[in-house]
């Protein structure tokens, strides 16, 4: 009885921590729609190809898209010890 308790107290705070990644994944993936259609077409879809397709094109893929995935990556958080000026 006292595993179905903790298991049921720990599936909310698991929810938690995985609906952020999913927003993210989502936010990228509406980000980058259109560039997936230009720059990857022909590529079937699953298994990580279109993301590999877009980062062979990285030069290419629109400011939207490139922001999107800086945003999930947290790069567009300043790092300690680094001025504003020195963030890009």
């Amino acid at each position: 009885m006292k595993t179905k308790q903790t298991t049921l107290l720990s599936l909310p705070l698991l929810m938690a921590l995985c609906l952020p990644a999913a927003h993210a994944e989502e936010s990228i993936k509406e980000a980058c729609k259109q560039d997936a259609k230009t720059l990857c077409q022909g590529i079937q879809p699953g298994g990580g190809r279109i993301a590999a397709c877009l980062k062979q094109h990285k030069d290419e893929v629109s400011a939207e898209c490139k922001d999107a995935v800086k945003e999930q990556r947290g790069e567009h958080r300043r790092r300690p010890g680094r001025k504003a000026s020195d963030a890009s």
